[in-house]
């Protein structure tokens, strides 16, 4: 099943991936990093309730990923917890 998205999982052991279990982790690298193919792959197996959850709640999208995919679905951008947090800014004194 993961195979079509193999390449979006470089770090981890695809064969210790459970598509249920590690749905979250899943939907994040496809939303991400994947392509319009890979976004297909992404909707014909999960459901619509589980992404638009995972957009809602998830730390690891980056402000771009996010804005876009709320856009696509109507979610308030005040319901996107990557957008609520500031940006961590890097700086040595």
């Amino acid at each position: 099943m993961l195979d079509a998205i193999r390449h979006l999982l470089w770090d981890v052991d695809r064969k210790s991936l459970d598509p249920r279990k590690h749905k979250k982790f899943i939907i994040e690298r496809v939303l991400k990093f994947g392509t319009p193919k890979e976004v297909v792959w992404l909707l014909a197996r999960y459901e619509e309730t589980d992404i638009i959850e995972v957009i809602k709640s998830s730390r690891n999208l980056d402000r771009k990923t996010a804005t876009y995919w709320s856009v696509h679905y109507d979610i308030p951008l005040d319901e996107i917890r990557c957008l609520k947090t500031p940006l961590i800014i890097n700086c040595c004194y």
